[in-house]
C-alpha cells in the first residue's frame, strides 16, 4: 500500500490534518533513558465510527518498526508509545485509516 505524504508539509490542509499522526511537543531526552510520547491521530480529530476509523499507529526507528498499536471503531484519538532514547534514532509514525491508507509522519526528538 502507497504511504500518503502531505502536499505541502509546512501547510497542512484539513483532509491531512486529520489522518497524519504527530506528537505536539518536541521531545527532549537523556541518552537511554526512557521516554512516552503521546500520539495524536490526527491534529483535527479523526472519524471514530465503523466505517471511518484509524485502524492502528506505529513507531518506527527510520525503516524499522518499534511497537504497532490496535486502535479500531471506536476508539481514542491517541495512543502512547514508551522507548529507549537514542541519539541515532530517526522517530517516524505510520498511521493506517480504514479509508485513505497508510499517513507517514516525523517527530522532533532531542536526545542529549
Amino acid at each position: 500500500m502507497e504511504i500518503q505524504q502531505p502536499k505541502d508539509s509546512d501547510y497542512l490542509n484539513d483532509f491531512e490534518r486529520k489522518h497524519m499522526p504527530f506528537v505536539k511537543e518536541p521531545v527532549e531526552v537523556k541518552q537511554g533513558a526512557e521516554v512516552t510520547i503521546t500520539v495524536n491521530l490526527g491534529e483535527l480529530d479523526h472519524p471514530t465510527i465503523p466505517e471511518h476509523y484509524i485502524k492502528w499507529v506505529a513507531l518506527y526507528n527510520g525503516e524499522e518498526e518499534i511497537e504497532k498499536k490496535r486502535v479500531g471503531a471506536g476508539g481514542e484519538n491517541q495512543v502512547e508509545f514508551t522507548f529507549k532514547a537514542d541519539k541515532e534514532m530517526v522517530p517516524r509514525l505510520l498511521a493506517e485509516c480504514s479509508i485513505h491508507g497508510i499517513w507517514d509522519n516525523t517527530f522532533d526528538l532531542k536526545v542529549k
